[in-house]
């Protein structure tokens, strides 16, 4: 029934045009550290969601999200890991193709995880 209602609202809020996803993203960083699978699979499901959506930069949310998402790579679930993989390299793609893109907290974020 959960995951019914998580596609649901997910369908609602990609297709609203009032949707700001910037009231969003407080409630999505302070949860994105937490280690229940449950929550973990929620948050990426929802990062990829938001990232399809072509009105939504989420590439400018980067550094808010981005450490929780690599800590997600150590998730002893391997949907959660391969998901967390997925969103990541499909950032990286991003990064590499934006024309501008503030580096500092992504670096900071990065050597942080090394």
């Amino acid at each position: 029934g959960a995951n019914l209602l998580d596609r649901l609202v997910k369908d609602i809020v990609t297709e609203s045009e009032t949707f700001h996803v910037e009231h969003f993203l407080p409630l999505l960083t302070t949860y994105i550290r937490r280690t229940n699978p449950y929550i973990r699979q929620l948050l990426v499901g929802w990062i990829t969601v938001l990232d399809s959506v072509p009105d939504i930069s989420m590439i400018d949310y980067l550094p808010d999200f981005l450490d929780g998402l690599f800590n997600m790579l150590s998730d002893s679930n391997r949907e959660i890991r391969q998901a967390a993989d997925s969103a990541l390299s499909d950032f990286l793609k991003e990064v590499r193709h934006a024309t501008v893109i503030e580096f500092g907290p992504l670096v900071s974020i990065l050597v942080n995880q090394c």
